[in-house]
Parts: C-alpha cells; sequence; structure tokens
C-alpha cells in the first residue's frame, strides 16, 4: 500500500457508521446496525495497514509489538475504562444499575461480547452496545501476531482462507447455540456477538494493504457499483421471503437474524460493500472519480463527527435513553427525525468535550513513549 497519510474522506466514514448505529438505536432505522460493521471493516483496513508499514522498517520485533499496543491502548483505553469508572461510582452511590457487579468482569476483561448466553442476561444502554469494543480489542491483541510473525505470503492466504471460510464459521456457530436450545433471539445474538463471526470484517479491510488493492485496482468503482448490487439485491430478496413491511427503514437487513441464514451471507455482503467503498477512498486510480461521494464525506462536520466517533459511540446510548428519551420517543416518525438532530448534536457534544479535555491528554502520550513514523495520524 502506497503511503497516502491522512485520509480526509475516512473521517466521513467514521461519521457515517455512528450516525447509522444512532439511527437504530433511536428507532428511525433497523438497518443501522450495519454501522457496526462498517467500523469493523474500517478497523481492519487502518490498522493492518499500520502494522504492514511498520513490519517492512527497522527494529526489533518486540518494540513493533510494544508500540503498537501501547499507542492503541494510549487511545482505547483512557476513555473506556473512565466510562466504566464513572458507572462503578454510580453503582456504589445509587446502586445502579442494580446487576453492574455481574458484568463488571466481563467488562473490564474485554469478554462482555460473550455475556450473551449466560442465565438471567439482562441489557442496559448504559453498556450493552460496548461489546462491539470487545471484538475490537481481541482483534488488536491477536492479529499484530499475524502481521508481524507470519511471511507476507502466507499472511495473505491466511487473511483470503479466512473471508472465503467466515461464512461456514458464522453457520457453524448457529447451528451450535440453536442446538444447545437457545430462543432465536439469543441465537442471533450470541452468533452476531461472536470475535469468530467478523474476523472476515477485519480481514477484508485488512487486504486492501496487504494486496495493495489501492494501486493495482485500476476501476474500484466497478467494485463498489457490484457490491452495492449484490447487498441491495440479496436484501430485497431475503425482505419478500420474509413477508415483513416497511422495507425503507430494513433494506433487508435486520438485526442478528438466524431463520433465513441472514447470519450467514448478510455479514459477507456488507463487509464487500464497505470494503469497496473503502477501497475508492483510498485508491490511487480514483482521485477524478467519484468526486461528490469524496466531497460529502469530506465535509466539515462530517470529519468532525469522524474524529469523535469512539466517544459518540461509548455515550449515545446512555444519552438517549437517560436524557433524551422524555423528547425523543414519539409514535410519529416525522417528529423522531425532526428530534435526531438536536440529539446528534448532544452527544457530539459530550464526544467532543471528552476529546479535548480528557482523551487529548492520552494521545499526547503516543509520540512520546513511541513515536510514530512519518504517517499521519493513526487513531
Amino acid at each position: 500500500m502506497q503511503n497516502q497519510g491522512y485520509i480526509r474522506s475516512l473521517d466521513g466514514v467514521r461519521a457515517l457508521a455512528i450516525l447509522l448505529v444512532m439511527t437504530y438505536h433511536a428507532d428511525l432505522t433497523r438497518f443501522g446496525w450495519t454501522g457496526v460493521q462498517l467500523f469493523f471493516v474500517l478497523s481492519g483496513f487502518l490498522i493492518t495497514g499500520i502494522l504492514w508499514k511498520e513490519r517492512s522498517r527497522e527494529g526489533a520485533l518486540g518494540y513493533k509489538f510494544k508500540k503498537f499496543w501501547v499507542r492503541r491502548s494510549l487511545r482505547i483505553f483512557p476513555l473506556y475504562f473512565g466510562y466504566l469508572a464513572f458507572l462503578g461510582i454510580c453503582w456504589l452511590l445509587f446502586h445502579f444499575p442494580n446487576y453492574y457487579a455481574t458484568y463488571i468482569p466481563w467488562l473490564s476483561t474485554y469478554t462482555f461480547n460473550y455475556t450473551r448466553t449466560l442465565a438471567a442476561w439482562q441489557g442496559n444502554p448504559l453498556f450493552t452496545h460496548l461489546w462491539s469494543l470487545s471484538v475490537e480489542e481481541q482483534f488488536y491483541l491477536f492479529f499484530p501476531l499475524i502481521v508481524l510473525l507470519l511471511p507476507k505470503k502466507l499472511t495473505r492466504g491466511f487473511m483470503i482462507a479466512v473471508v472465503i471460510a467466515a461464512p461456514l464459521i458464522r453457520y457453524g456457530l448457529g447451528l451450535y447455540y440453536s442446538q444447545r436450545g437457545f430462543a432465536p433471539e439469543v441465537a442471533g445474538d450470541a452468533v452476531y456477538w461472536n470475535t469468530l463471526t467478523h474476523l472476515d470484517a477485519f480481514f477484508i479491510g485488512g487486504l486492501i494493504p496487504v494486496c495493495a488493492l489501492d494501486s493495482s485496482v485500476k476501476r474500484p468503482g466497478r467494485w463498489l457499483l457490484v457490491s452495492l448490487a449484490l447487498a441491495l439485491g440479496a436484501g430485497l430478496a431475503d425482505f419478500m421471503v420474509s413477508g415483513s413491511t416497511g422495507y425503507l427503514t430494513s433494506l433487508g437487513y435486520e438485526h442478528a437474524q438466524t431463520l433465513r441464514f441472514e447470519h450467514v451471507w448478510q455479514y459477507t455482503c456488507l463487509n464487500l460493500l464497505f470494503a469497496s467503498l473503502i477501497l475508492c477512498l483510498v485508491s490511487l486510480h480514483n482521485r477524478d472519480r467519484l468526486k461528490w461521494l469524496r466531497r460529502r464525506l469530506e465535509h466539515s462536520w462530517l470529519v468532525r463527527i469522524g474524529r469523535v466517533s469512539y466517544g459518540m459511540y461509548v455515550f449515545h446510548w446512555a444519552i438517549l435513553v437517560y436524557f433524551y428519551a422524555r423528547f425523543f420517543h414519539s409514535t410519529h416518525f416525522g417528529l423522531r427525525l425532526l428530534l435526531f438532530i438536536p440529539y446528534v448534536a448532544l452527544v457530539y457534544l459530550f464526544a467532543e468535550v471528552s476529546y479535548r479535555f480528557y482523551e487529548a491528554r492520552f494521545l499526547k502520550w503516543k509520540d512520546r513513549f513511541f513515536p510514530a513514523a512519518k504517517e499521519k495520524r493513526d487513531r
């Protein structure tokens, strides 16, 4: 992959991902959960790009591991564990939520994504959505071992093999949970929350730098059109078979379904689509094409939202339920849509304050301990 430095439109992609998730929890869309899938693919692209460049530089292998993990930790840990500490204080003072003590061991070890099948499981908008951060952190833990230790050809082959095998992995997990007698909604969530389920999301994003697709694919716009047609066509077919209503809010992508093997094909279709989108934005052959898309993703407000999208993800559901719900939840779709704008502004404000006055202090330490190379911003 060529050294392209900071790509402004990728912050727009982050913004798109968090806004999708927020529309889902605000009951404006039923397909908004796909924003998490977009985050996974984008993380795979960015993290693999960092590691792929790192392996070609001089330096001890141990130093490279420490550099990656320390820099990642300084980006991820302060907000995450600060948020958990705040919840812990609330629990100690007000005993709220009363089952916080049950889940804090899982939350604090980034294994919360494996709690869905626990007996008497209870979700809570304060921390249920943090399952995806567990998946990301597990990826950050093991993936450097693959990229920095395996030979380049073996790395490429392994990643491609996982992408191909992923639908079978999801099928096997779905079969396993159903045979254990879990209800369909529990089995669907358990499959969706499993780290193995999303390896192809990370790897398909990672194949862009590993296979230098940004320079080798001459017409990435065609990939985007084909993957878009595939995703929309598969969603429409599933919607028609299901007999449900409200296609415009679901696009055939209901959350964590297994009845028609959605867990097998849905994630593959989405991963291909999102990887194709990223490829179009980073391609060396696409700078004069799709300018309209790039300009929209580089809009100043989208870039601002993308910059603090991590904080917005952490805060958004709690703000919706505990601060905004009395005004936001309405049976009238138009009113919910109208109120969504100030909701986004409020969540952005919380995340911006957190980023400027809390997270930024730790980000300064990244270059103090392990200076980055000349690449700009590996957030």
